[in-house]
């Protein structure tokens, strides 16, 4: 017998198109990309057409930025931007960089709908077709406002100990405070010095602040004058500052300067400074019996 002849066009019944399961799942990545973009909360995820205006506005770009999308989309993305930014023509700058190098990456402050700024890290992406014509940008955005405050909080926190470290201040008695200055006083750390000397006489009401200056090595006329400056300055709130560790280098370089401290106390030693800042107070230190 002759077995029939099957059509050249026709499909084997047990055959299937080899891109049929391939053509839902591009399917359903197309759908899951816009719902995964417009679910996200912690980033700013939008596109910006060739100049720069928003085309899109994600769940997280009305969280961070405050403005709904009907009210900024086909608005230009320099809205974002504090006034001096605009001002220097900032936003430009970035979809320039972005068109020339392909990406942009910045951080810096921007605004919020309600006028108030954030501390954002901004990334912009040039979008090109396979042609390698620009069709625009992408644009994300995160708030790192928390994480700056963070930093900028452990860096004063550092600088204040650094301080502390740099000018200490103790409370040698009551009614005494003490500055054991050690290395060379330039202009910061005499304000530094000053600053906080002030204060400390103030906060513990003291009528008498030692200032030793055995760990300075060298004393010129700057740092003479600084010195002075500092101490007119205490008396000015009615202490009286005996300076002490004035070694014989010292007492002769400051006279072969001209310094005048004639009518500053002085004293050779920390210890012999304490013994006359008791003294002033009417106390004594005696052995116990």
């Amino acid at each position: 017998m002759k077995k029939k002849s099957r059509p050249a066009n026709s499909v084997p019944p047990d055959s299937t198109p080899p891109s049929s399961p391939a053509q839902p799942l591009q399917a359903r990545r197309a759908e899951m990309v816009p719902l995964l973009v417009k679910s996200i909360k912690d980033y700013a995820i939008l596109l910006l057409d060739k100049e720069g205006k928003v085309l899109t506005w994600n769940a997280g770009a009305e969280r961070i930025k405050g403005w709904k999308a009907n009210e900024i989309i086909g608005q230009h993305f320099s809205r974002f931007y504090p006034p001096e930014d605009i001002a220097r023509g900032k936003a430009e700058e970035e979809l320039r960089t972005a068109r020339d190098e392909g990406r942009f990456e910045d951080e810096g402050w921007r605004v919020r709908k309600d006028g108030s700024r954030f501390w954002a890290n901004v990334i912009v992406t040039a979008l090109r077709d396979e042609n390698g014509q620009l069709l625009g940008y992408g644009k994300i955005t995160r708030d790192l406002t928390e994480r700056r405050e963070a930093e900028e909080k452990i860096r004063k926190q550092s600088q204040e100990i650094l301080e502390m470290a740099t000018v200490p201040i103790v409370q040698a008695w009551e009614g005494i405070v003490l500055v054991p200055l050690v290395g060379m006083l330039d202009s910061q750390r005499t304000q530094q010095l000053m600053e906080r000397l002030l204060h400390r006489v103030t906060e513990t009401n003291s009528p008498i602040a030692l200032l030793d200056i055995t760990g300075v090595p060298t004393v010129d006329t700057q740092t003479a004058q600084h010195l002075i400056e500092t101490i007119s300055a205490v008396r000015l709130l009615g202490a009286e500052v005996i300076l002490t560790g004035v070694r014989p280098v010292i007492a002769q370089t400051l006279v072969h300067l001209g310094i005048d401290l004639s009518n500053v106390l002085t004293r050779s030693s920390l210890a012999a400074g304490l013994r006359t800042a008791l003294e002033t107070l009417n106390l004594q230190v005696a052995a116990k019996q």
